[in-house]
């Protein structure tokens, strides 16, 4: 498939798809050059863009994604599987820090709320 209906198909722009491409995100063979100049994505380009959307949303480095995934088409079910356990545990400590840090927030506006109306 071309550039464009990959990024239909995964929400990214086409600059986005093309820097994953010079960062060398993608496993060989995702991605080929034809003569005209035109790259054709494989359909596990698709997969692999979602993997790396995941990985960046869960805090992870490109050199981290690209460090974990480097081998991902070879490698074993149960290593694929453990490395998106490790994902998810980041995105879950991700979401209690945010939620500790929204609780912060709204701990500070009832204390100021509070202290605007014994002024008031």
């Amino acid at each position: 498939m071309r550039i464009g209906e990959l990024a239909r198909r995964t929400g990214l722009a086409t600059s986005a798809i093309r820097f994953y491409e010079q960062r060398d995100m993608f496993s060989p063979g995702q991605v080929e050059r034809r003569a005209n100049g035109y790259r054709d994505y494989g359909p596990s380009a698709v997969r692999r863009l979602e993997l790396i959307q995941a990985g960046r949303a869960a805090g992870f480095s490109l050199d981290e994604m690209r460090n974990r995934m480097r081998d991902w088409d070879s490698m074993p079910v149960s290593q694929r599987v453990d490395l998106l356990r490790e994902q998810l545990e980041v995105i879950e400590e991700r979401m209690q820090e945010l939620a500790r840090g929204r609780e912060t927030v709204r701990a500070a506006i009832a204390g100021l709320s509070e202290s605007d109306r014994s002024t008031g």
